[in-house]
């Protein structure tokens, strides 16, 4: 899809020139003037470096008061708002020519997945079967790198609606006039509203945040979604005209579940997200129910309705006695509207109902007893409509029964994630309180196998004296209840997976069998067999762990009981793969390595043991955190390993940037589903001639790769205080993000102290982007002999490609320049020295080795539209980078160390702000 830059930066300049009036208006000329003294200085900088107009222009940040810099800030900020949305709004009119354009589809797309599914002989009956079992599961986290405040994403939800209507309307028109002011004011109230939070986040906030995607863009998305790939099916695959499409998408949530390092996450807080989930959905089925109720104004003395709509309505004849109340014979004549009636207050009774926690007893009689009960009279309504208006049939009550089947009553399943450790104690707790049992932290890994399956074959639950039990196993065993409770009322998949971390042993999902059974959420059913409410899913993430699956696997499989719970529940072993803790413990090379071997070994065991797996993909936003583009993450999955099933994290920035506007969101769900889709069929991943020499030189080049980054990472003296010292890492914490601590424990931080979104963040801001290629340039200056085997593997294996070109990507968003100057706020110089020497050497091998690789003389020479999309970017963060240098200097001058000190606060709020800034113009910073 080609972009006219020069029509782009058209439609920015002229968004930039209503800011630029709005600052000027509201916070004065001066202050404009200053403002364009920078972004002018610093793009000249770009065009032709001269030192000492670099210094000029640091020295004039420096002579700047700390109101000044924010408002500084603020406007890059806030431009870096608008150009995002540009850019988003141009590429969605670009997709919406080439639809228009009955030849034209672009790579991902169902149009053009299909077509090349057709080309391969891919028969229909292949077709089918692969949407029969395709899976597609975007989970949302609340990880902290997305900085922006809901109100602020609605007011940029408005803009793009009139900005949009500015691409539609013939310039110069009236209506084109009308929306270019609507335009101007819109982000003039931008200006004046706050982009920054001025608290932290409750955890209510982010589960708010989630959920506002799906107002905005999911629910008009996920319809468009069905009706775009039953299209292209028809049009490719005639024969699958009236295939019946299942409901292949589901959403999950951590959002309210994920208790792991947050203590703020607690039994009541997921029972608020259930409840909010429940909420949500429910309100805007209502909305839909209205809608219809609007549009079905057939009569029965001009149209035939069937007869089993009259029966539904005596099957409710209580309720229809109390909405119509006021008038018994409203809608008399109009059937379909008196049955849409009732449904809209057995929805409305259903989230009463669910609001009450199930003590609602009036509304209890009246509430559907789950989504199916709902589907079964939507779909009466559409066989009957459907017998004379087809074209009703196949409209809006459609796209509401297909919503229904993906949302449910409880929108997005919410997994439970919790330490591995923390289920130990919780274990050992419950065992020191029962009598007959013995001291579980004594007992080796076997023993604890073995008592763990004795008790999970009894029918009962230990007995244990609960008034001795500690407040961490009496909050785990009120999850517990919790997770029964809201089962019964919501619905069986209002709960995904419960996620064990940092999964080292076979016991550990053991433990957790057990825990569900205190509420009934495991045991023995009527016929003998176990079974488990959640399946359990262990989550591999460290180097180490990644490397034992081969070794922890086949001892849960071996065990009988386990085997036969899973034999009775699908036969599906959910496994997660932590994408950010592996990279940040062995660098991104092996990080890589590992995760791709780790899916083969999955995959190996699965079939030895004759199982399905589902694998859950642990990725962030940046590369190193496994980001990058979805379609091609997915479709270049190890061969085999995929089986139409694929589970993945969706966090930080990545969130809005996919799921702000209902055209972006379904784009980016096709590319995805198109991916998994290819990913899942033998005849888009055959294996290359030549894989197992490609995986003996890539496993060469992690072995490297993990040498040069543990010697800087683990084996520098110092490097962890040059870390803290040369980012903003220490100062990510004030902003106001996340719920969750940035640390594990306080003080320095260290690889195992500091969680791996602050790790790259810190590293981001600074402009090192260090994770997302450390070791790379060595590792392929190590194998430069097998050079020309690296360029047939970067032809052929789709893995390495995928790989290498977002290595590429990353690396680009490194400037060294910039980062040099962070480095200066280390005040070690000898420690300065010997790490920058380091980084350099490194960022210069990286540089040359990918240049080869790829036969270029420039990064991203093959990817103009991003390389041009980075360039101009550049000139905008370079005088956020070192404002924020200007203030962390500030922030950490001796006078400042009290945390009410008034300089202290006056330099927080432009700081936090830098920090802000910089994430909404790197865009994938975590």
């Amino acid at each position: 899809m080609l972009l006219d830059n020069d029509v782009l930066r058209a439609r920015i300049r002229l968004l930039g020139s209503f800011l630029g009036e709005a600052i000027s208006r509201q916070s004065g000329q001066q202050t404009l003037d200053t403002i364009e003294t920078l972004r002018q200085g610093f793009i000249q900088e770009r065009r032709e470096h001269n030192d000492g107009q670099k210094q000029q222009l640091i020295e004039l940040i420096a002579s700047l008061d700390n109101q000044t810099l924010k408002n500084v800030i603020r406007a890059f900020s806030i431009y870096f708002f608008l150009a995002n949305l540009t850019e988003e709004n141009y590429l969605r009119e670009q997709r919406r020519v080439m639809r228009a354009e009955s030849n034209q589809s672009w790579e991902g797309s169902f149009r053009r997945t299909l077509s090349e599914c057709r080309e391969r002989q891919i028969e229909p009956e292949q077709i089918k079967e692969l949407i029969d079992q395709l899976k597609f599961i975007p989970v949302f986290t609340a990880h902290p790198t997305e900085a922006r405040r809901r109100t602020t994403m609605n007011i940029l939800q408005t803009l793009y609606e009139h900005t949009d209507a500015m691409g539609v309307y013939p310039e110069g028109s009236r209506a084109f006039e009308q929306a270019k002011q609507k335009t101007a004011e819109t982000i003039d109230l931008l200006w004046s509203s706050d982009e920054v939070r001025t608290r932290k986040p409750l955890v209510y906030d982010e589960i708010n945040n989630g959920l506002h995607y799906f107002d905005a863009s999911l629910f008009t998305a996920i319809p468009k979604v069905y009706r775009n790939i039953k299209d292209a099916i028809v049009e490719i695959y005639p024969e699958l005209s009236d295939y019946a499409l299942p409901a292949f998408v589901n959403f999950g949530s951590w959002i309210g579940g994920d208790r792991d390092g947050n203590p703020f996450v607690t039994h009541e807080t997921t029972e608020m997200a259930v409840l909010m989930h429940a909420n949500t959905v429910l309100r805007h089925y209502q909305v839909l129910i209205r809608k219809l109720r609007r549009e079905l104004i057939h009569s029965d003395s001009i149209v035939t309705i069937a007869p089993e709509i009259y029966e539904r309505i005596k099957d409710y004849s209580e309720l229809d006695q109390q909405v119509f109340c006021y008038n018994p014979d409203d809608y008399n004549h109009e059937p379909y509207r008196r049955l849409l009636s009732l449904i809209l207050a057995k929805i409305n009774a259903t989230n009463q109902y669910i609001q009450s926690q199930g003590t609602d007893e009036n509304a209890a009689k009246d509430a559907y007893l789950s989504p199916a009960a709902l589907l079964d009279d939507l779909r009466l309504i559409r066989k009957s409509v459907n017998t004379h208006d087809s074209a009703h049939a196949e409209g809006l009550l459609l796209d509401t029964i297909r919503l229904v089947k993906t949302c449910g009553f409880h929108l997005a399943a919410l997994d439970i994630r919790q330490d591995s450790g923390y289920h130990g104690e919780v274990i050992a707790d419950i065992f020191a309180n029962a009598s007959n049992l013995p001291d579980y932290k004594a007992l080796s890994e076997a023993e604890r196998q073995e008592w763990l399956t004795r008790l999970l074959q009894k029918p009962g639950t230990p007995l244990i004296y609960t008034d001795n039990l500690s407040e961490q196993t009496r909050e785990q065993l009120a999850l517990m209840q919790s997770v029964a409770k809201l089962r019964k009322l919501v619905g069986d998949d209002t709960f995904g997976s419960y996620v064990i971390s940092m999964t080292n042993n076979a016991s550990q999902l053991l433990e957790v069998l057990l825990l569900m059974r205190f509420a009934g959420l495991s045991g023995i059913n009527d016929d003998g067999h176990l079974f488990a409410a959640l399946p359990v899913a262990p989550l591999f993430e460290t180097i180490e762990d990644l490397k034992n699956i081969d070794k922890i696997m086949p001892t849960v499989l071996d065990n009988p009981l386990y085997r036969e719970l899973l034999e009775h529940s699908g036969n599906i072993q959910e496994i997660m793969l932590g994408y950010s803790d592996s990279s940040k413990d062995g660098g991104i090379i092996t990080s890589a390595w590992q995760l791709y071997s780790a899916q083969q070994t999955i995959t190996r065991i699965a079939n030895q043991y004759g199982i399905s797996t589902r694998l859950f993909h642990g990725r962030g936003g940046s590369v190193s955190r496994g980001g990058g583009s979805t379609h091609q993450a997915i479709a270049a999955q190890p061969a085999g390993t995929l089986n139409g099933q694929i589970k993945f994290t969706e966090q930080g920035e990545v969130l809005y940037a996919k799921y702000a506007n209902p055209d972006t969101a379904v784009f980016e769900l096709t590319m995805g589903i198109t991916g998994a889709l290819k990913a899942s069929s033998s005849r888009f991943v055959a294996q290359p001639a030549q894989l197992d020499s490609y995986e003996a030189l890539f496993a060469d080049l992690a072995d490297a790769g993990e040498q040069q980054y543990r010697a800087l990472t683990d084996n520098t003296d110092g490097f962890y205080q040059f870390y803290s010292e040369a980012t903003p890492v220490q100062e990510i914490s004030l902003l106001n993000i996340g719920s969750r601590p940035a640390h594990r424990k306080k003080g320095l931080p260290s690889k195992s102290t500091i969680r791996a979104i602050p790790w790259v963040f810190g590293w981001s801001l600074a402009r090192f982007t260090l994770p997302a290629w450390y070791g790379v340039g060595t590792a392929l200056e190590s194998v430069k002999q097998n050079e020309g085997l690296m360029k047939e593997m970067n032809k052929n294996w789709p893995f390495f490609s995928a790989f290498i070109s977002n290595i590429e990507m990353a690396f680009t968003k490194s400037e060294m320049n910039i980062a040099h100057a962070y480095s200066h706020l280390c005040k070690d110089e000898r420690l300065r020295t010997q790490v920058m020497q380091a980084v350099e050497h490194e960022h210069a091998l990286t540089h040359s080795g990918l240049n080869s690789l790829l036969e270029q003389t420039s990064l991203l020479s093959t990817q103009q539209e991003l390389a041009a999309s980075l360039q101009w970017r550049n000139a905008y963060l370079d005088p956020i980078n070192y404002i924020q240098i200007e203030l962390l200097k500030r922030m950490r001058q001796p006078d400042n160390k009290d945390a009410k000190s008034t300089d202290k606060l006056a330099v927080e709020d432009p700081l936090i702000r830098s920090i802000n800034a910089l994430a909404a113009g790197l865009r994938n910073t975590g």
